[in-house]
């Protein structure tokens, strides 16, 4: 067993995973592999629901159930809106009962707001910066909360942009953090200058905007995932992107009645790895997944390095989305160390660098994934966690700067692998150990729920051995 220093983020509450090295049965000459919809775009649809105009039932099919999702539920609930989850379809009716949630103790806040709703988002920060965002624009005062993690995650790169614009919000606690109390809307036409590459800051100033008909220019340092852009634009609203900007000209937009969600690359992205670390003969598919340019960062840097992944059947959604099957065959015999070393890059796989990185400890030479300082920021502080995990199996991974230095070619065994309560950490251990002789055990692994509730399931089909154990 490898010994680990000591880290002070979240204990481990949810269920062990247990991985037994090795594939169930020989790849088939082609396998194919369904992941749920896309997180992203399923918090967008679901807030939609809420601008201004929307349908009085909004239908969205394929939306992603994680918890993640899932945190904007009783939001929604409070803010008097009904939604019914069946089989993979979400169904949201404006004008329904309000149900009110109970209010998390903070110990900076002795006397909450009782004249607005109290918004409740958990662990999802883009479920609390869209919120935001839409709340800013439609007019509707609310305070906006979330779990102990998330009240220590940054959100004044989304309320200045906000308040720059006419918004009045208010930090009740400590300056930058949640809760803070949206009020007043977005008035002031102006020129926006995002400090941060954030996709969410960026969605949040546009669907303010967008929510109160405001013309903008929004000013970004990185091109990073636009589905907020290519969903309004769908929904008709003209907006005009340019290197480092995007403008609304203030135009109308008609939210449909029906939304398809198309599948999550960053999901894909885990039995595309395990087929890969296997690295035997066959085909694996993975169809009707979004391929967003700004998302297939994973697959690009592997493809660039020599990997055997193609994209095929590709056509545009309804949802503005290009949509199509990922392809990959056999192994990683022929692929070469890893670099990642621009912001764009980076941002098209900042969900999957846990990932890209265990994957890079079985690639010959030094890999380099930089330009990573904002994964600081996640549900964890995901340049540590992701080293610690990574050495828990023995390899040799550094944090270097703004990103992760990894020594290929060490080699690897199971044992007890910390996930932190971080589903993306959790993911890569787990998909990494079912390339590797012996049992895994990650502790705490079952966290995946929060963004792919099918994890354990979906890499079950392409050949793992996972079990989910109760901890003790």
């Amino acid at each position: 067993m490898h010994e680990l220093p000591d880290y002070d983020k979240p204990l481990t509450t949810s269920a062990d995973l247990v991985v037994d090295g090795g594939r169930r049965h020989p790849a088939t000459a082609s396998l194919t592999v369904e992941v749920p919809g896309d997180k992203s775009v399923s918090h967008r649809a679901l807030l939609a629901a809420l601008l201004p105009g929307a349908p009085s039932r909004l239908t969205i099919r394929n939306v992603n159930t994680g918890g993640a999702v899932r945190a904007l539920l009783p939001a929604m609930h409070a803010l008097g809106a009904q939604t019914v989850v069946e089989d993979g379809t979400l169904v949201v009716e404006r004008n329904g009962t309000v149900v009110p949630q109970p209010v998390r103790t903070h110990p900076d806040v002795a006397d909450w707001p009782d004249d607005v709703p109290y918004l409740d988002t958990g662990g999802s920060s883009a479920a609390a910066r869209l919120l935001i965002g839409v709340l800013a624009g439609n007019g509707r005062a609310a305070v906006v909360d979330g779990d102990d993690v998330l009240r220590h995650r940054p959100m004044d790169w989304l309320v200045t942009p906000l308040n720059h614009l006419g918004a009045d919000i208010e930090y009740l606690g400590e300056p930058g953090r949640l809760p803070v109390l949206v009020r007043g809307t977005v008035h002031r036409s102006e020129t926006v200058e995002l400090t941060v590459g954030s996709a969410q800051a960026r969605s949040g100033v546009l669907l303010a905007a967008v929510a109160a008909g405001l013309p903008a220019d929004v000013r970004h340092p990185v091109r990073s995932r636009d589905h907020t852009e290519r969903m309004l634009a769908a929904f008709g609203a003209r907006l005009t992107p340019a290197p480092g900007a995007v403008r609304y000209d203030g135009s109308p937009y008609t939210v449909p009645e029906v939304i398809d969600v198309p599948a999550d690359p960053s999901l894909a992205a885990y039995p595309v790895a395990a087929q890969l670390l296997w690295g035997d003969a066959g085909e694996l598919r993975v169809p009707d997944v979004c391929l967003n340019p700004t998302r297939l960062g994973f697959f690009e840097v592997l493809r660039q390095a020599g990997a055997a992944i193609s994209y095929q059947d590709e056509r545009v959604a309804s949802s503005g989305e290009r949509v199509g099957t990922i392809v990959v065959r056999g192994g990683l015999r022929d692929v070469h160390a890893v670099r990642v070393d621009d912001p764009a890059t980076l941002h098209a796989l900042i969900d999957e660098v846990p990932l890209l990185a265990v994957v890079a400890a079985r690639l010959p030479g030094t890999s380099w994934i930089g330009c990573a300082e904002e994964l600081r920021f996640k549900e964890t502080d995901r340049l540590t966690t992701t080293a610690r995990m990574a050495a828990a199996f023995g390899a040799h991974v550094e944090v270097a700067g703004d990103g992760l230095k990894v020594m290929g070619g060490a080699p690897l065994t199971g044992g007890p692998v910390p996930a932190f309560e971080d589903h993306r950490i959790a993911m890569a251990a787990a998909t990494l150990a079912v390339s590797l002789p012996g049992r895994t055990t990650v502790l705490g692994g079952a966290c995946h729920r929060t963004s792919f509730p099918g994890f354990a399931d979906a890499q079950r089909a392409v050949g793992a051995t996972i079990t989910e154990v109760p901890r003790t």
